[in-house]
């Protein structure tokens, strides 16, 4: 009786949790709207503190490197133990984290800033003589050819009255409005600044008491979920670690790689805003899959405004150095860090990317691959319970599987088709032996 009862209580719970997590999805698509802005306007409230955690993050493995030889350091050298030295070690270790990675950041900003400023600077100025350059080709190139030429001027005169009237009609009153943005724009850097500086008070705190809050975070968990629970979901934390470090270090040191190269090989090819086109292809290169194209279209059209020639070269140059990159520099730096196919690494970007922007397509990769991981240790989790193979090759060309759980596998057609073909072949040779043994009887 007790059974009984005790079965058809897991069933009502289990049909009302099933029911209860119906709704939510429905309440979350239906009103999918209000719920973005409520996550929007939560995350600009914590956005200090989720910077600060992505700083510590990042920072994180330089700091524990620090920390690990400053602290065998002074066991060595000065004979210093206990929490006196850890201390002692990590107040150094802090300094030195933060101290080497604003001195690299601000190096790099120092070298690439004023190269930047140059190149616009440059391109802005050049652009008028660039434009009235590229008519004179396009006279000369079609001077043998009327018709022509008089069709491709009379649409560079159309492009170019259009852009007259376009900066006449609503450029020039426009300019009120864009006070307005230009006030937003003012205002937005002010918050940035406010949220990195109050980041680093925050990734401060999270890196000098970093053991201290994994610490109570796994209490909390084993609380809340119990022994069996909080394996898992301490496996699955450890799992995502692994994945978002290897990926995102992995990343950003395959992206400065590719902006050196660029840097050196654009020089040497004496192409133009060299700086300025190596920033957008090691920073659009983080993106993965898409990264590439993202930052080779708008370096085509800045270099193809100032010389076609050079252009054609520099897609020739991206194409070799994103070959480079995909087929030996990326899988030596990154390897399997997060184990996707392609397939799967182009529907997360696709996926996340739509939902979540920039973000999500920067993002979207390890994220997805931390669910597809869940989800495959929840399915062979299953097949183990139930008994059944848990390798995706025993799965191929299925028919059924039999009562002892072993696959049973139809045979494909061509597979068939070759069987028929020999069991004919076997039939036709006992028949020829069996007519030569007749004739050698009789």
């Amino acid at each position: 009786m007790k059974e009984s009862i005790r079965k058809y209580f897991g069933w009502g719970v289990t049909i009302v949790a099933t029911g209860a997590a119906t709704l939510l999805i429905f309440f979350c698509i239906y009103k999918f709207g209000t719920l973005a802005a409520g996550i929007r306007k939560l995350v600009n409230i914590l956005m200090p503190i989720l910077v600060g955690i992505a700083i510590a993050y990042v920072l994180s493995p330089l700091y524990n490197w620090l920390r690990h030889k400053i602290l065998r350091l002074l066991h060595r050298t000065f004979r210093w133990r206990g929490r006196g030295a850890i201390r002692c070690a990590g107040i150094l270790a802090m300094v030195a984290t933060f101290v080497g990675a604003g001195a690299l950041l601000g190096g790099l900003l120092a070298l690439i800033i004023p190269q930047i400023i140059m190149s616009v600077t440059s391109f802005a100025t050049t652009l008028p003589s660039n434009m009235m350059h590229i008519s004179q080709s396009l006279q000369k190139l079609l001077a043998n050819n009327p018709d022509m030429e008089q069709t491709a001027m009379s649409l560079y005169a159309q492009g170019v009255s259009y852009v007259e009237e376009w900066i006449q009609d609503s450029f020039t009153p426009s300019l009120q409005d864009a006070m307005g943005y230009i006030s937003i724009g003012v205002m937005s850097t002010v918050a940035f600044f406010k949220n990195f500086l109050i980041g680093l008070i925050v990734a401060v705190y999270l890196l000098a008491g970093k053991e201290r809050f994994l610490r109570q975070m796994t209490r909390c968990i084993y609380a809340l979920f119990g022994q069996r629970w909080g394996n898992i979901i301490m496996d699955y934390a450890s799992y995502t670690n692994q994945v978002f470090t290897g990926f995102i270090s992995g990343k950003l040191l395959d992206s400065l790689i590719i902006f050196i190269i660029s840097v050196i090989g654009l020089n040497i090819m004496n192409m133009p805003y060299a700086m300025l086109v190596s920033v957008i292809i090691g920073v659009t290169n983080i993106i993965p899959f898409f990264g590439p194209f993202i930052g080779a279209i708008p370096s085509f059209i800045i270099i193809l405004i100032n010389s076609p020639i050079q252009s054609l070269y520099f897609l020739i140059f991206v194409l070799a150095l994103q070959q480079f990159d995909g087929n030996i520099l990326g899988p030596k730096i990154l390897g399997d860090s997060t184990g996707l196919p392609s397939f799967w690494v182009l529907f997360a970007i696709l996926l996340f990317g739509g939902l979540f922007g920039f973000p999500g397509m920067l993002f979207g990769v390890p994220v997805f691959a931390v669910l597809t991981h869940i989800i495959k240790d929840i399915l062979n989790r299953r097949l183990k319970q139930q008994h059944l193979p848990m390798s995706t090759d025993d799965y191929a060309w299925l028919d059924h599987i039999d009562e002892n759980g072993t696959p049973v596998r139809r045979r494909p057609k061509q597979a068939q088709v070759e069987q028929r073909v020999q069991e004919a072949v076997l039939t036709k040779v006992q028949e020829d032996v069996t007519e030569e043994e007749n004739d050698v009887d009789v």
